[in-house]
């Protein structure tokens, strides 16, 4: 392989440089390097030494991943005696990397034909040179299968087409010329499933969609980023449609294609449900929705559907001011993640972007706006939205958005207990204005305020956190030493650093492709930071995880970007997003590490009183950094796998769940799509069924409970360090090529 490469890049720059070839790092050599692999060395020289035949091969085309092919290989193979037409047959298609004995594909240029003759030997016999719309209208055979990646986006080039979408009119088109038990798999683009000229088209025709196989977001890169659908169609109806969604694992996809082939539903929504096709928008929607009732059941209510209980409007270009309204109506933001609101004075966005909601007499406005601003209801709106390019809820997709309220009197019971605490947090912020106002009245306000102080507040919280990091904020907790506060507190911070380093660098490297590609935010190039990770600092991973920190903010507001960081995130509650999304992160963490250089700076044994101030400072950057984090681990957990079993493509674990501080852990049972190992450790979302593997920057010891950090390396051997495990706080190792392979990440990654 490293051969092929090696030919392919002195060839192309060589070319590049005499300007022969048009070549640039949006080109794609794949095509090249499988002639190289399939056909050998001397067949791929023979493509290079033909500029107009390379030029060909490495234009941009949309990205076929190897493992779509191997799925339609595993829907088809029961087929026998297959008869397959590709009306636009290119260098990725699917006949071109499964060569079938009878076959027919339309090429809609010479130059194409040239490449699949010469590099891919297919029989030229068997492609035919036209416009495919032209050559289905002549075509006289009938087809078991049609098997097809057509352009995403084009128009249709028929003015008299009902669906406007060229790929649409080609699989119509196509469907003529199948048997009556013959099936259509076509790649479609996202909008094949929502838009309702396209449904009609299919109506018209008598076509039923079988199947939608969703391919998740950047599965077509470099070229494009946005999800796509494998679909199967066919003249045979169906009472609901199957629903699935691929990935890179062939072994999922297999068990996918057997429950299709079988008619049976997967043991998780991915691998495979039914459902009707009118109340489907998108896998991302319907994946969603199913986590909304999983949430929802949690509540104990019934739930119910948003139109049994209100009517929607839309607004128009009115200003706030001109828009009619009443105490019953609330506003819904149709795209974005701002708040629903009770007032078009409250509008954060523009007035059109809004859809009136006018409620019955049986839900409270104020209850509902509170209700949809939680994570559960924001969780239904974004259910709830629909689009490619720029998702938004519809007036239909709104109607079956489902609720989970209880009785209008229990809203009002609801509303009178937040009221209280709302109050509550007004008077704690009088106190908080009235200290600095008057700081002379400091002992009066701290005797007020004693009724609010509890001293096992922050237990709670820390009962939610990680365990690694927990461990240390318990004993900052456990003991009354003000020295020993300071140290445990200072651990904290810069072990806090390190693990959310680990975690996002973790959540990224699961997709190495995404990795090489954007490495780049997050990984200094200049050579004097090549070897810092030898030697890590608190300053070191705060460089680090700022950078990891501003590059998930830039890129989930990348469209084409933002649900593949998600995926890679591993799903998270907004909760959970707000948090890592937040740039207060990094100001907390510098200002402990100044505060640390700055007292280590002064040397000797620092007073009781320089301990106190110490301690009260780093108390409020405690406060800070909590109020940043909130509910944000609530939902997710740090877990250690103990024993499993593989069975219908599902991987169940029993796990320890290392969460708080308490001792044993709980275990909790884990649904997994992937094997997990009894000696590292996962992080995992709830309703997520692809636990993320961290990197062994953390060691749990089973037997101890202790937990250690990479610290450096001295010469051949790790350092670890803990920072709550007394009896033995820190050991050395040899380091071996698994972490060697760990550190190597850190460094500039190179395309």
């Amino acid at each position: 392989m490293k051969e092929i490469k090696d030919l392919i890049t002195e060839s192309l720059h060589s070319s590049r440089d005499t300007g022969e070839l048009n070549f640039s790092r949006f080109s794609d050599v794949s095509s090249l390097e499988k002639i190289g692999i399939e056909f050998g060395i001397e067949k791929l020289k023979r493509i290079l030494e033909n500029k107009e035949l390379t030029q060909i091969a490495i234009s941009p085309i949309i990205h076929i991943p190897n493992w779509i092919n191997n799925f339609i290989d595993n829907l088809t193979e029961n087929i026998s005696s297959k008869k397959v037409l590709d009306p636009w047959i290119n260098r990725n298609s699917f006949l071109v990397n499964n060569i079938q004995k009878d076959f027919k594909g339309y090429c809609i240029n010479q130059q194409e034909k040239n490449l699949l003759v010469e590099g891919f030997q297919i029989d030229e016999s068997k492609i035919f040179i036209d416009e495919p719309q032209e050559l289905i209208n002549q075509e006289t055979e009938k087809f078991d299968l049609v098997i097809s990646f057509p352009p995403f986006a084009m128009r249709a080039k028929n003015r008299e087409s009902t669906s406007k979408d060229y790929s649409t009119d080609l699989l119509i088109a196509s469907s003529k010329h199948i048997k009556e038990n013959g099936k259509l798999i076509f790649l479609m683009p996202g909008k094949f499933v929502f838009d309702k000229k396209i449904e009609k088209s299919l109506k018209d025709n008598s076509l039923f969609v079988n199947a939608l196989f969703y391919v998740p977001e950047g599965s077509h890169s470099p070229i494009t980023s946005i999800p796509s659908y494998l679909v199967i169609v066919s003249k045979i109806a169906t009472q609901k449609t199957f629903i699935a969604q691929l990935s890179s694992s062939d072994t999922t996809n297999k068990i996918i294609a057997n429950n299709f082939n079988k008619n049976k539903e997967g043991k998780t929504t991915s691998l495979g449900s039914f459902m009707e096709l009118e109340n489907f928008t998108s896998y991302k929607a319907f994946e969603k929705d199913e986590d909304v009732f999983k949430i929802g059941r949690k509540t104990g209510l019934k739930p119910t559907i948003l139109k049994n209980i209100a009517t929607f409007k839309t607004i128009g270009n009115k200003n706030p001011e001109e828009i009619e309204h009443s105490n019953n109506i609330i506003y819904l933001p149709r795209i974005g993640n701002s708040d629903v609101v009770e007032n078009p004075s409250d509008f954060n966005i523009k007035p059109h972007n809004y859809i009136q909601v006018i409620l019955g007499n049986q839900v409270s406005p104020t209850y509902l706006v509170k209700y949809l601003n939680t994570s559960l209801g924001k969780l239904t709106r974004e259910s709830r939205k629909v689009g490619t390019t720029i998702e938004n809820i519809t007036l239909p997709s709104l109607e079956d958005a489902p609720l989970f309220i209880p009785s209008y009197q229990e809203q009002i019971s609801l509303i009178e207990v937040n009221n209280k605490i709302e109050n509550l947090l007004l008077e704690i912020s009088e106190y908080q204005n009235q200290l600095w106002k008057r700081p002379s009245q400091i002992q009066e306000i701290n005797k007020s305020i004693v009724q609010y102080e509890k001293d096992k507040s922050i237990e709670k919280w820390l009962d939610s956190l990680p365990f690694p990091i927990s461990s240390i904020l318990w004993k900052y907790v456990a003991t009354s030493d003000n020295k020993s506060k300071v140290d445990y507190l200072l651990h904290f911070f810069e072990a806090f650093s390190e693990f959310l380093s680990m975690l996002l660098l973790s959540s990224f490297n699961q997709d190495q492709k995404f990795y090489k590609s954007e490495s780049h935010r997050w990984i200094n190039n200049d050579s004097k930071y090549d070897d810092w990770i030898k030697k890590a600092t608190f300053g070191g991973w705060n460089i680090l995880t700022a950078n990891l920190l501003k590059a998930v903010r830039t890129i989930i507001n990348e469209p084409n970007k933002k649900d593949v960081i998600l995926n890679l995130l591993g799903k998270p509650t907004s909760e959970f997003l707000t948090f890592i999304t937040s740039k207060k992160i990094i100001p907390v963490l510098e200002n402990v590490r100044e505060y640390r250089n700055d007292w280590k700076g002064h040397g000797g044994v620092s007073s009781e009183q320089d301990n106190i101030n110490r301690l009260t400072l780093l108390e409020q950057e405690l406060n800070s950094l909590r109020q940043i984090i909130q509910g944000a681990f609530d939902d997710c957990r740090l877990i250690s796998a103990t024993t499993g079993n593989y069975k219908n493509g599902i991987f169940n674990f029993k796990a320890k769940e290392l969460v708080g501080n308490k001792t044993p852990f709980n275990e909790i049972k884990v649904i997994s799509l992937k094997p997990l190992d009894e000696n590292k450790l996962y992080f995992i979302h709830q309703n997520h069924n692809e636990p993320i593997e961290l990197l062994p920057f953390i060691k749990f010891n089973q037997e101890s409970k202790a937990c250690y950090f990479y610290n450096s390396i001295q010469t051949t051997n790790i350092r670890w360090v803990s920072f709550h495990f007394e009896q033995n706080s820190e050991f050395t190792e040899n380091i071996d090529e698994k972490f060697e392979e760990v550190l190597s990440i850190l460094k500039q990654q190179s395309e």
